[in-house]
């Protein structure tokens, strides 16, 4: 269907797979033509070849929406899932739902080089915002956000 977050990334590399029919229109929500254009430059910059990233959204400490971002060997393309539910439970604690959900991945899907977990909130502000950095600076500053882990390139970018 023209329009969809499918749509949006299958024009910017992205191959979507394993995705979570009730995650779709919460990732169609987020993911707006610009959207996708500032993910793949994210992507491309602090997500090595032959990895993943994690990124899940939390809405009340349940998990809204997730992607896994698998970048294949020669870093040409990249594939998103999303996460079953159950495996990034928040139960109020982002941190522990954020070990978990990277252990999981990590089993499923090969080393994990970025977790962005973040409430909805900050996720939304964060897609709109002019200056990311400062953006995520904010969200973790008022707690709503856990990088872990969180590769060198992108620690650098927000020191």
């Amino acid at each position: 269907m023209p329009g969809t977050v499918a749509d949006a990334l299958a024009h910017s590399r992205f191959r979507l797979r394993e995705v979570h029919s009730a995650q779709l229109p919460n990732l169609a929500l987020l993911l707006t033509d610009e959207a996708v254009d500032d993910l793949a430059v994210a992507v491309r910059t602090f997500v090595p070849a032959g990895s993943s990233a994690v990124v899940c959204i939390f809405d009340d400490n349940v998990l809204w929406a997730s992607m896994i971002i698998t970048v294949d060997e020669s870093g040409g393309a990249a594939s998103v899932s999303t996460m079953d539910s159950a495996a990034a439970q928040a139960g109020g604690d982002m941190t522990k739902a954020a070990g978990e959900a990277v252990n999981w991945v990590q089993a499923h899907y090969g080393p994990c080089s970025l977790g962005f977990f973040v409430d909805r909130e900050h996720a939304q502000a964060l897609l709109r915002a002019s200056d990311k950095a400062a953006s995520v600076r904010a969200a973790s500053a008022a707690g709503a956000l856990v990088l872990s882990p969180i590769p060198p390139a992108l620690a650098i970018a927000l020191a």
